[in-house]
């Protein structure tokens, strides 16, 4: 018994075969082109707007007011007033200043209201210490708005 292989058909499959590869690879190069192209321009718009004046006031009022309803979650605090926010820079330095912030760390919020001041800390949503307010303008310096 002879086996006859047809040469053609074997070519002809092979061209087929190399023909969807390449067309694989076209779509595949197609859509990671698209992919890198759409995650560039949303880096470029989000790289705008962050340099944004206005869309930066927005976000720090976002956060504030986010701010406000955790801690509300925790105290009640007055509805009529907006507190001044700060973020506690120098721990230490503010510890020697005034014993309210001998508990507080380093990233901890501090919310300033006409009567009462608070220090939260949102890494682990609690209330550090919570206390009348007492202006003194020298240690303000380590704490940044």
């Amino acid at each position: 018994m002879e086996h006859h292989i047809d040469t053609q058909d074997t070519s002809s499959h092979h061209r087929h075969l190399g023909k969807w590869i390449l067309g694989i690879v076209v779509v595949l190069f197609i859509a990671t082109s698209v992919y890198f192209f759409l995650r560039y321009q949303h880096a470029k718009t989000e790289l705008t707007q962050l340099k944004d004046p206005a869309f930066q006031a927005s976000q720090v009022q976002k956060e504030n007011e986010q701010l406000v309803r955790d801690v509300a979650g925790l105290i009640e605090l007055p509805m009529d007033q907006q507190p001044v926010i700060g973020t506690v820079q120098d721990v230490a330095t503010l510890a020697e200043d005034q014993k309210f912030f001998s508990r507080a760390q380093n990233g901890d919020k501090v919310l300033i209201y006409e009567d009462k001041a608070i220090i939260y800390r949102p890494s682990v949503h609690k209330l550090i210490n919570v206390g009348p307010v007492y202006l003194n303008a020298t240690s303000t310096t380590d704490i940044t708005q």
